[in-house]
């Protein structure tokens, strides 16, 4: 990792708001309620190396031209990239609506662990509620449950500054790491 083998971890906290640890010479942030360890020789999560895509997205984020949070207004994926916004909807939303049921009965133990919290709905959906995903970057969440007039449904924003700080690419393995985080948590919790 030649990116961080140089880097300044001491410049780069402030801008992303991570931790400096300098006895250890890393920084530490939380992405989607764990914290990653970043140092010179790369991204590690619970002492093991992060998964490669994982360490995209951070790195991504590291070296971003970000500085300003801006939560709204939300945007969709579609305001970053057309193209890719069937793809999202595909592999993020609709797996995520096929456990809108559960996902709404068992928000108050799966929220905190994605280092989510719940907002007042924009659209009037059952519940909604915002993922700090990264320090600077948010997603807004909202999910309905099925109803006899409408199917099951979620939707998946970014805060308003999210393509500061992240490339498209990274923005879909952060939600797809999102989705299958929250997933995965529900077979535990």
């Amino acid at each position: 990792m030649k990116s961080l083998e140089f880097s300044s971890f001491t410049e780069l906290a402030d801008r992303i708001n991570a931790r400096y640890v300098e006895e250890e010479d890393a920084l530490f942030l939380v992405m989607l309620g764990q914290e990653y360890a970043v140092r010179h020789d790369g991204v590690y999560l619970h002492g093991q190396r992060a998964p490669e895509a994982h360490t995209k997205v951070i790195l991504d984020y590291l070296y971003s031209s970000g500085t300003a949070f801006s939560q709204v207004p939300w945007r969709p994926i579609g305001d970053f990239s057309l193209s890719t916004a069937t793809e999202f909807r595909k592999k993020v939303e609709l797996p995520i609506t096929s456990y809108a049921t559960e996902i709404i009965a068992r928000a108050s133990a799966l929220l905190p662990m994605v280092d989510a919290s719940m907002v007042k709905s924009l659209i009037g959906s059952d519940i909604a509620f915002t993922v700090k995903a990264l320090p600077k970057v948010y997603l807004h969440v909202e999910l309905s449950q099925e109803t006899q007039e409408f199917p099951a449904e979620a939707w998946v924003l970014f805060s308003n500054n999210a393509r500061e700080f992240l490339a498209v690419s990274s923005l879909r393995i952060l939600t797809e790491a999102f989705k299958d985080r929250l997933l995965s948590l529900m077979r535990i919790y």
